[in-house]
């Protein structure tokens, strides 16, 4: 199952037509469609937003395989609009909390940074696009699936020579996203997400349970050691992933996820596709 998130109804719209979904329900002001193979939440503007409705649609609709987007329109200085980037590094003007998505395939974008504002901005950097949700909807989701899992896809619409405010149009924007959806379409197909299951090595599938046998995780932190593992087990090799055993020492769950944690961002770096 594809679980869309976008946060404009104008970005969804050729989504929704193209694999025919229908409303299944509203919760504040997030709308929910549905159709046999994908799901979809227009969430409204903002980082809050979106995690809010990315939260709502993973629990009305849980499920073991699910593959997460969040798809919409960004900032980017020089880039030309239409030009579109798969998020490679999740950060944030408000949190100095950051995330490395991990691809279990090629994929058909460059990869970029994405850095989610809570306000919107006319300025732009180098290497780098903005937008308004990725960051909220990447931490929402990573409760429901495994980050090879969690995607984030971004389009841009406005840049130096074209800022943001200067003109809105909806048709437009339409027609970004949908000139995105064949790739979009097979990117899920071609990229190891049809898989009903993602296992785990024998490292890390052991790890996860010493963790939990020795300490007591509340059901956060469950999904947090969960997602963590899952990608230190995209990222290590076996003698490396064995080592990781020594930071069960650590008398604190607090610390083991920090390092955890740390381990992940020290990697991904050098690794990231």
């Amino acid at each position: 199952m594809k679980q869309f998130v976008l946060a404009l109804y104008c970005e969804a719209k050729p989504i929704i037509q193209y694999f025919r979904m229908k409303p299944c329900g509203k919760h504040g002001q997030a709308q929910f469609f549905e159709g046999e193979t994908a799901r979809l939440a227009v969430t409204g503007v903002g980082s809050l937003s979106s995690a809010v409705a990315t939260t709502v649609l993973g629990e009305r609709f849980p499920s073991n395989d699910s593959t997460w987007l969040n798809i919409g329109i960004c900032g980017g200085g020089d880039f030309a609009i239409g030009d579109a980037f798969i998020g490679n590094r999740i950060t944030s003007d408000y949190s100095r909390e950051l995330f490395y998505p991990q691809l279990v395939g090629k994929s058909p974008w460059p990869g970029i940074e994405i850095k989610t504002l809570n306000t919107p901005s006319n300025r732009y950097e180098t290497n780098r696009v903005f937008d308004m949700e990725a960051f909220g909807f990447y931490t929402a989701a990573l409760k429901f699936a495994s980050s090879e899992r969690v995607q984030c896809i971004k389009i841009i619409s406005d840049n130096s020579e074209s800022p943001k405010g200067t003109h809105f149009n909806k048709t437009e924007i339409s027609s970004l996203i949908a000139s995105q959806i064949p790739k979009i379409e097979s990117f899920l197909e071609n990229a190891g997400f049809s898989k009903a299951q993602y296992y785990m090595k024998s490292w890390a599938n052991d790890l996860l349970t010493k963790a939990k046998n020795r300490y007591s995780f509340t059901e956060t932190e469950r999904h947090q050691l969960s997602s963590r593992i899952r990608q230190l087990d995209a990222l290590l090799d076996l003698e490396e992933g064995l080592c990781l055993q020594l930071l069960l020492s650590s008398p604190k769950k607090g610390q083991f996820l920090e390092q955890l944690q740390s381990k992940i961002d020290q990697v991904s770096r050098q690794r990231v596709c």
